[in-house]
Parts: C-alpha cells; structure tokens; sequence
C-alpha cells in the first residue's frame, strides 16, 4: 500500500490489467461465447412481482434504457472482468441506476471513491477527464457508486473473473486461429528453403526475394520461404519443402485448450455446443441438465452478489417494495423438443398448422388409429387361434 503512488490501487502491474481481458474477449471464439451465454442466461426472461410500481420502474429505470440492459450489463462485466460497477444518482422521488464500463474504473487507497477514466494508458496526459465520485453508501451531490466483486484471497481492492487461471489458453486458442487463418492465406503451402542461382547484384537480388515473398506468404510463421542467392552457380534452382505433419498436435490442442477454458469458467460442454459421445439422441435432455447445473452454481450466485445489493438500493432510496422481486428464469430448450406432434395433436390441427384443409376422419391422432390397428389384428389372430384349436379338438374327438 506504501509503494503505491496513486491516490487509487493500480489493476495490474501496468494498470491496465482489465483492458487486456477485454482484449482477449475479442480474440477467443469459445472465451466469447460462454460470457455472452452466462450473460443471456443470468439476464433471465424478465421479472416477477405483485407490486406493479416496482414493474413500472423497472421498465424505465432510465430515461434510454430499462433495468434488464443496466443489470445485463453489470453482469456480463462482473464475469469478464470479475468486478462491475453502477452510477446511483438520486433525484426528488426516486433513483437512476447507470451501468459504468468496469474498465474505466479505479477503486481509491480507503475504498470511500472510485477514478473514472476513459484511457487509463494514457491518463497523466488527461488529468481533466478524470471523474471522482463516491462509493455507496457514500453520496456527493447525489451521485454515488457500487462496486460488485466476489472474495478473492489477497485482492482487497478488486475480485478477478472464474476464468483467470486459464488466460493462457485463451491466448492460444486465439493463437490457433491465427495459424489457420495464416496457412489458408498461403493456400496451405509448407514453408521452404530455395536456392537461386545465377548472376544478380545485392538490390535485384533483394527485390526478387520480397516479390517471391508477397506473392507466396502472408502474415505469421508458418508458410515461411527462405531464400539463398547464390552467385557465380550455374547449377538450377533448388526447393528442399519442409512438410508440416503436426496437424494431428494441433486438432488435439485445440481441444485441450476449448476444454480448459469451459472448466475455468464453470461451465458445461453441452451449453458451449460440445454434445458428448453417443449422446446425440439426448441432447435435449443433457443441455437441461447442464443449464440447471450452472443456475444453481453460477447464476443464482451472481445474482445474490448483484441484484440482491440493488434490491436493498431499491428499497432504501427509492421506497420500493421488492419483498417479492424475482428474476423469471428459463431453459434455453423446453421440454416441447422431446415431444411427438403426433401424440399431442390429431391429424387435422397438424393439417391446418401446415395451412392444408381438414379432412374426414381426420380428428383422430395418427399413434391412436395405429394402436387401435395394432389391437384390431391383435384380436383377429386371438380369434383365428381359438378357431383353430376348435378345429384340431373337433378332428380328434372323430378319429
């Protein structure tokens, strides 16, 4: 604390600690996804209450915006960057609630402010956009701030996102996307080493290099070409190609690092599209359970961190009753996927659902007619068995 030259704690040994995990949210295609599904998931499909003024709050808690997108946005900072925070600004009968990009905010050495700063990499050259404002319960003009953060031992001033112990997978899983990107750039050509030989002075020789170069490679370090000149050689060219047989290594690094980055994020295969072996079949079923899994272990726990602490700002500033304020969570696939049309529907509303008309006896269901087929053949061969054994009764009793 004595080091810190700061009126506020740095995030990072160069203070720009949540800009690079914003920047790696960019960059990972699987990182992206699970922190745009935790978000949707947590967002809910809206509220549930009896009070009908906490409803119509609600759907205004802004003049540009209802409380679903200030809460949305608070929750998808709170998984990216393991921290979120939210502008109070009271008002004569009531209370604004505006999210505040995590990046821009610095919390200060006796956590009673927070710095707000749209470019922190550059801040000392920009002293006069600093904005200073206090943390709650702390007010100053009736603006205030909340910090919502979860326990992390030996940070006081900060939390960190679940996913911090695989920030160098995600790395390299950007990274293999740009391998690939890289080797489809140069058609899939192995890197080489070419030998030219003949007369050139040191300029013509450098300029047929970068042509070549242009003309066969793109960025990265596959594809590569390197060129020998050689003078006074009247031998023909030579191209010794360096095959790459790694693409075994790869499709097997991609799924250890894909699979890293679901377990450090505590999510489920099933919700990031990865269905497990022979399970195809199920799949609605797998998905279900896995959304229950982490609605108990992460959703519901995020919301007792965030919506619980705006529940209580609620209640005490702007009076509202929020005794019964819920959020109304929903799978992301029902039940109706597992359901057959046929048992549920008889032939003439699927008829009409397809927009063809009724036809006679048609307001039956195709599985009932093909039961009562099934019970109808059933019954003939019980009666043609009881003929027969009849016939073979009556033959012995004559011989």
């Amino acid at each position: 604390m004595n080091q810190v030259n700061t009126e506020f704690i740095p995030f990072g040994s160069d203070n720009l600690f949540p800009q690079y995990l914003a920047e790696l949210k960019r960059q990972s295609s699987t990182h992206r996804s699970i922190l745009a599904q935790k978000k949707t998931l947590s967002q809910g499909a809206g509220w549930k209450s009896e009070n009908e003024g906490l409803l119509e709050y609600l759907n205004q808690v802004n003049p540009d915006e209802d409380f679903r997108q200030v809460y949305g946005n608070a929750v998808d900072d709170f998984y990216t960057f393991g921290n979120a925070f939210i502008q109070i600004v009271k008002f004569e009968g009531g209370i604004n609630l505006y999210h505040i990009d995590a990046t821009k905010c610095r919390v200060s050495k006796d956590q009673t402010k927070v710095y707000i700063h749209p470019n922190w990499a550059n801040y000392m050259n920009s002293m006069n956009d600093m904005v200073i404002l206090p943390l709650y319960p702390n007010f100053d003009g009736g603006y205030g701030v909340i910090q919502f953060k979860d326990y992390e031992p030996t940070f006081n001033f900060y939390g960190l996102p679940d996913y911090c112990a695989s920030l160098e997978h995600i790395a390299i899983d950007y990274e293999i996307g740009k391998y690939n990107h890289t080797r489809f750039k140069n058609n899939f050509q192995p890197s080489a080493i070419v030998e030219i030989n003949g007369d050139m002075g040191e300029k013509e020789a450098e300029q047929l290099v970068k042509s070549a170069t242009e003309k066969w490679t793109g960025a990265g370090n596959n594809g590569k070409i390197l060129f020998i000149v050689k003078n006074g050689d009247t031998s023909p060219a030579q191209v010794s190609l360096i095959q790459d047989n790694q693409e075994g290594s790869w499709i097997d690094l991609q799924k250890i690092t894909d699979q890293n980055i679901i377990t450090a994020h505590r999510w489920q295969p099933s919700l990031s599209g990865v269905i497990s072996s022979g399970k195809m079949g199920s799949q609605g079923n797998e998905i279900r359970i896995a959304y229950e899994i982490v609605l108990n272990t992460i959703i519901k726990d995020t919301e007792q961190i965030i919506l619980n602490k705006l529940k209580i700002v609620m209640s005490e500033l702007a009076g509202l009753d929020v005794e019964d304020f819920e959020v109304i969570y929903e799978p992301p696939i029902s039940f109706l996927s597992d359901i057959q049309i046929s048992q549920v529907l008889t032939i003439n509303e699927q008829r009409a659902i397809l927009g063809y008309e009724e036809i006679e006896g048609g307001d039956g269901q195709i599985q009932a007619e093909e039961e009562t087929e099934k019970e109808e053949e059933t019954e003939e061969k019980e009666d043609n068995s009881d003929e027969e054994e009849i016939e073979v009764d009556v033959e012995e009793n004559e011989d």
